[in-house]
């Protein structure tokens, strides 16, 4: 079975090959058209290379999810939210010529280099569709830092184990077991803070998580950063944990419910 949809993005027609036929799949590709694989499942030995994203049946793929296989395809930033001020997206190998060398932060060896950003995005977007994302300033269409979610480190997901829970009758609900914690990250260059920009930032990129990624956002905060601790507050953010890390000093994990 092969059937062609087209989508619009920005105005812009996009056909996707639908197919369950590998050699349709390929020549439609090797066109350098977007294409979704259609599984059989009645089908043994059935191969459907060089497709990225596999479906079983093609009423499932709505215009959302076609956008998602055009844009991979091509290598269309996902925008993830807007604000009055900013756009919050996926980089693009582009922007490791904008990004401030002396601005770094931690994690930012991914991101100074096209070929390290080239390699982050197909990696984390494809397979997670969540990662870091640029902060772009909508006048001057400027990247004026990043943010977004990851996952936090295991040390810190045992934390009701290994570290002292801080005992809050008005603590929040408890978390579900099949809920994956992200951990909420963020940092604005240098010329752009004190602006607002994270707060705008986070919140929006909160209200995506909400229900589409997972039931619970958390954010890892060194003691002496007053600024982060105030942001997660103002957010919604409770301080749930603390621990203490050789390398970091004390550390705080504030949760927020996005259930």
């Amino acid at each position: 079975m092969t059937e062609k949809r087209t989508i619009f993005i920005s105005g812009t027609p996009y056909t996707v090959t639908i197919s369950s036929e590998q050699e349709v799949l390929s020549a439609a590709y090797a066109a350098g058209g977007a294409i979704l694989g259609l599984w059989d499942k009645n089908r043994s030995g059935q191969s459907l290379a060089p497709a990225d994203y596999v479906v079983e049946c093609a009423e499932d793929a709505d215009e959302e999810f076609l956008e998602r296989v055009v844009r991979r395809r091509l290598h269309m930033p996902w925008v993830i939210a807007e604000t009055e001020r900013l756009v919050i997206r996926e980089f693009t190998a582009e922007d490791a010529a904008h990004m401030i060398p002396e601005d770094a932060g931690p994690g930012d060896e991914n991101f100074h280099s096209r070929e390290k950003l080239t390699a982050y995005i197909d990696s984390q977007y494809r397979f997670f569709e969540y990662g870091i994302w640029a902060v772009v300033e909508k006048e001057s269409m400027t990247v004026i830092g990043k943010a977004g979610l990851f996952q936090p480190t295991a040390e810190f997901l045992n934390v009701e184990i290994q570290q002292t829970e801080l005992r809050q009758a008005e603590s929040s609900s408890p978390q579900k077991k099949e809920d994956t914690p992200l951990e909420l990250g963020y940092h604005i260059f240098t010329p752009w803070r004190r602006s607002g920009y994270a707060k705008e930032a986070c919140r929006e990129i909160l209200n995506y998580g909400t229900g589409r990624l997972t039931g619970c956002i958390c954010a890892v905060i060194e003691e002496g950063n007053t600024a982060s601790i105030r942001l997660a507050e103002s957010l919604g953010f409770r301080l749930t944990a603390q621990r203490y890390s050789e390398s970091a000093g004390l550390l705080y994990l504030y949760e927020a419910s996005c259930s």
